[in-house]
């Protein structure tokens, strides 16, 4: 696992003074515990939807494609948003994102079933849906400012669990609720957001750092010399160009298999729930295999991830999709409640979810100066994808029944997936460090350049690239998941 760390350094003389600072948060395991809980509470409300989606079927009379289409719907407003959120995240102040987020997406989550016809649905899913990207994207970087300096990585890990755990208990919590009170009074489900999100306040998680501050003053004083004419001014933020990063042929074919992959997981996480309804099973029931699914994808991520420092990335992402491949065909056979059945769909889980720490760390290999953006779309693009793909599952499932729909979309999808690892070439380990140290001397020397060519200018303007030149020596805060000193590069 990656460490994530923070910066600390004081906003350097010469730069102008951040505004709107409030009291910041302390390095404690109690705040790394408020974030944990805030990780879990998020994940916690964007898996409400796959339990609920037998009975908005049964309520509404709609298929398996439509069913898969309203999920469709929330994952894309939820995946697809993330990646610029982070670009943005990088340079402007959006720490108030986070605690927002937990609270309209709980809250949105919370009264999905309140919905007095399927328009209004759709339209609460979508709002779900985009209230929920925000959080990732802006909490890791908030995450960097809390840890404690000596267990950096534990702390992370802990970060990292409670999301994931978040995710994997839903469906059970989520069904016993409404076998116990009913669908109408799932809306009480929005107060532990609420009490969470209050907590963020009260710990001052979302107050933004004196760095971040001092990049977006310095971003806004470039973006105004430049209009003004002063074509020598450049903040030297490495900003990313997905020109270069769609020439990139091995890029896309790794986005491509993770896609496959993607439809793999998410077919299983949408229709799962359906199906066992389908045969006769209790909400509950259907609830369970979903959470041995999921947990089995918890266990695959971390298993995964540590074989990669071993194995690298393109061993281990073939040899879980082959392990998906079979157990999920044969969970598929059997489809049923058997130990033979819940033990290959934990497999099934572990290996479309183990492949997916690969896959960041291949395509930080692939893109070592744009490694935020890289990860973001492993983690959303590709699963917003899987998503979208889904629907198609579902389009033959009305045709042929879903049984065999989701026997012929993992035979299928997982073989192409397999296929394009097995032709990419896998880029040599490289040392993250060299890029880093590379990185950071590109972005001094850029803003020190910078700060020379504006010294002619006015006053304003020498002001501004001083600030630019400060920036360049702090670490910036990163607004994704990964370690910030990799986040944000230098092209």
């Amino acid at each position: 696992m990656s460490e994530i760390t923070s910066s600390t350094n004081p906003t350097p003389t010469g730069a102008p003074a951040p505004t709107g600072q409030g009291k910041q948060p302390v390095r404690s395991w109690f705040n790394v515990g408020v974030m944990a809980l805030a990780h879990f509470m998020s994940d916690y409300y964007t898996a409400f939807l796959p339990v609920l989606l037998p009975i908005i079927a049964n309520q509404y009379g709609i298929s398996y494609s439509e069913s898969a289409a309203i999920y469709m719907v929330f994952s894309v407003a939820m995946n697809f948003v993330q990646p610029p959120i982070g670009l943005v995240a990088d340079q402007r102040n959006l720490n108030y994102i986070m605690p927002l987020s937990v609270l309209t997406g709980g809250v949105f989550a919370s009264i999905i079933m309140l919905s007095p016809n399927l328009v209004t649905l759709l339209l609460i899913v979508l709002l779900c849906g985009f209230c929920s990207s925000g959080f990732h994207p802006v909490s890791a970087s908030i995450l960097t400012r809390v840890l404690p300096l000596k267990s950096k990585g534990f702390a992370t890990s802990v970060y990292i669990a409670g999301g994931n755990l978040g995710f994997a208990l839903a469906p059970v919590i989520v069904a016993g609720f409404i076998e116990q009170f009913g669908q109408n009074l799932l809306a009480m489900m929005a107060l532990p957001a609420i009490f969470t999100t209050i907590l963020i306040y009260i710990r001052h998680l979302q107050v933004p750092s004196p760095e971040l501050l001092a990049r977006a003053a310095a971003a806004k004083a470039a973006k105004a010399a430049k209009k003004a004419g002063n074509a020598a001014f450049d903040t030297g933020s490495g900003e990313v160009s997905i020109g270069k990063l769609i020439r990139s042929k091995q890029f896309i074919v790794l986005n491509s298999a993770i896609a496959f992959r993607s439809w793999t997981y998410c077919s299983l996480v949408v229709f799962i729930p359906l199906l066992f309804s389908e045969k006769g099973y209790s909400s509950m029931e259907g609830a369970t295999c979903l959470v041995v699914l999921l947990i089995g994808a918890v266990v695959g991520g971390l298993v995964g991830g540590a074989l990669t420092d071993h194995f690298g990335p393109k061993k281990v992402t073939l040899g879980s999709f082959t392990i998906a491949l079979f157990t999920g065909l044969i969970f598929m056979y059997y489809c049923d409640l058997s130990p033979l059945s819940m033990i290959c769909l934990f497999l099934c889980g572990a290996g479309v979810y183990g492949s997916t720490p690969n896959a960041i760390v291949w395509a930080q290999r692939l893109m070592p100066n744009n490694a935020a953006f890289a990860a973001s779309m492993m983690l959303g693009f590709t699963f917003g994808a899987g998503y979208v793909e889904s629907v198609l599952t579902g389009f033959l499932g009305d045709f042929i029944g879903l049984q065999d729909a989701l026997f012929y979309s993992i035979l299928v999808t997982l073989a192409i997936a397999i296929v394009l690892i097995a032709i990419i070439k896998e880029p040599p380990k490289e040392d993250i460090e060299v890029h880093i140290e590379a990185a950071a001397a590109a972005v001094a020397a850029d803003a020190a350049n910078a700060a020379n060519a504006a010294q002619a200018d006015s006053a304003e303007t020498v002001s501004a690239a001083s600030a630019v030149e400060a920036t360049g020596s702090v670490a910036p805060e990163s607004s994704s998941s990964l370690p910030p000193e990799q986040a944000k590069s230098k092209n």
